[in-house]
């Protein structure tokens, strides 16, 4: 557990992103709980195979312990997962406002505001107040994982929806 510890922190340390750094430690976890020895090649390679995961999982959950054995000087090679490109489910937009309509007014906006400006999860959940121009009804997004900054317009209706959040915090959600 202590390696664990050291483990995620040397990746903060280089600058992982935070959902990187929980994802990889929760692999490693995972492994460990189904009895995998993370320092022992040929173990870390049968607790893997011996789980029904997609080739997807399996890929990153590879990618963490490389990087474990990277930062602990262990030199050892783990098949290669290709996954599966599947079709994504993609709601109609009667769909995506019925589920908008049935959520608490905090959630719906929140959701409203995914819908309108495509932001991601994170760029969403980090807006604050000063990126809301009630004027010119545009939400301007900081960017995460390479994409790039934006200013979108809104319609009136989530900027109605804006309003009636209360302002507790400097971020809106």
């Amino acid at each position: 557990q202590g390696q664990l510890v050291s483990f995620s922190w040397r990746m903060k340390t280089e600058n992982y992103s935070e959902e990187t750094i929980e994802r990889y430690t929760r692999d490693l976890e995972t492994l460990l709980k189904r009895g995998a020895i993370l320092e022992n090649q040929q173990s870390v390679k049968e607790t893997i195979a011996r789980q029904n995961w997609s080739n997807g999982t399996k890929q990153t959950v590879t990618n963490a312990v490389k990087l474990y054995w990277k930062h602990n000087g262990i030199e050892a090679t783990l098949p290669k997962y290709k996954s599966e490109a599947k079709i994504p489910f993609i709601p109609t937009e009667a769909e995506l406002d019925q589920l908008i309509s049935g959520c608490k007014h905090r959630l719906a906006t929140f959701l409203q505001v995914l819908k309108e400006t495509a932001a991601r999860y994170g760029e969403a959940y980090e807006l604050k107040w000063t990126d809301y121009n009630t004027e010119n009804r545009t939400l301007s997004i900081t960017p995460e994982k390479g994409s790039a900054p934006r200013c979108p317009r809104i319609s009136t209706k989530l900027q109605a929806m804006l309003n009636t959040v209360p302002r507790t915090s400097n971020r809106i959600f």
